[in-house]
């Protein structure tokens, strides 16, 4: 069977300390299903489920790719698919941006380009008085828009949130080879804006995007078989590329 790693989404619900178990608990009849077919390595991002934030200000989407490549070559893993999942979608395009081996990737309601940044009510400011902006900008999410992301958050938590919401990873993609990754989100996903990306892309990356009709952001949930379907269907084809090749 095929070894696929998954990288999980940004989930307030999941954060260490507030959550009990595994950051994909609320998705294990997916993964369940998708056992069925295939090996699958599922670890705790820093920060998530039981995995302890590090001692650090803050984590940028490079800190996590790289922990990726840690975990898979610590415990010795020869992956063949990572699939990454609304924020494990960028990162899993910043880890094949750093790492560029033959690993490919599935995309499932990836976070690449976000919604309107509710943070940018706060104009930029000289450095010296930035960290009073920053005080001023987390207390507004917190207090008043009640960002849960923010509300539940640590200070790590909510340093990194606003340091990958601001990611774009629109141009990384461009320059990954189309034939590495597919795309799935949901019709209705209206947390990740999957029209803005179809908007926006090239048509080499278009063709790697699948929509779930009647999907919202958490199609594994509620599309679970129609989306291990679609993961078949690409692993298939890479597998009869192979073939071709010998």
């Amino acid at each position: 069977m095929k070894n696929i790693l998954l990288i999980h989404g940004w989930d307030y619900d999941n954060y260490y300390g507030r959550c009990t178990d595994v950051a994909w608990t609320n998705r294990m009849k997916f993964i369940n299903e998708l056992q069925k077919k295939y090996n699958v390595y599922y670890p705790d991002l820093p920060g998530f489920g039981k995995n302890k934030e590090p001692n650090a200000k803050k984590w940028t989407l490079d800190d996590y790719a790289k922990y990726i490549d840690k975990y898979i070559k610590d415990n010795n893993l020869d992956i063949d698919y990572i699939l990454g999942y609304s924020f494990g979608g960028a990162v899993a395009v910043r880890y094949k941006t750093l790492f560029n081996n033959d690993i490919k990737e599935i995309l499932v309601s990836p976070a690449l380009i976000r919604n309107e940044d509710k943070s940018k009510k706060f104009m930029k400011t000289p450095k010296f008085v930035e960290p009073i902006r920053n005080a001023l900008r987390d207390a507004y999410l917190i207090k008043v828009v009640k960002v849960e992301e923010m509300v539940y958050g640590t200070k790590f938590l909510r340093n990194t949130y606003q340091s990958i919401v601001r990611e774009n990873m629109l141009d990384e993609l461009e320059k990954l080879n189309s034939n590495d990754f597919k795309i799935i989100y949901g019709s209705e996903d209206n947390m990740v804006n999957p029209s803005r990306v179809l908007s926006t892309v090239s048509d080499k990356v278009k063709e790697r995007i699948s929509v779930i009709n009647g999907g919202g952001h958490n199609i594994s949930m509620t599309h679970s078989l129609e989306l291990i379907s679609l993961i078949d269907d690409f692993v298939n084809s890479n597998d009869y590329k192979k073939k071709l090749i010998k």
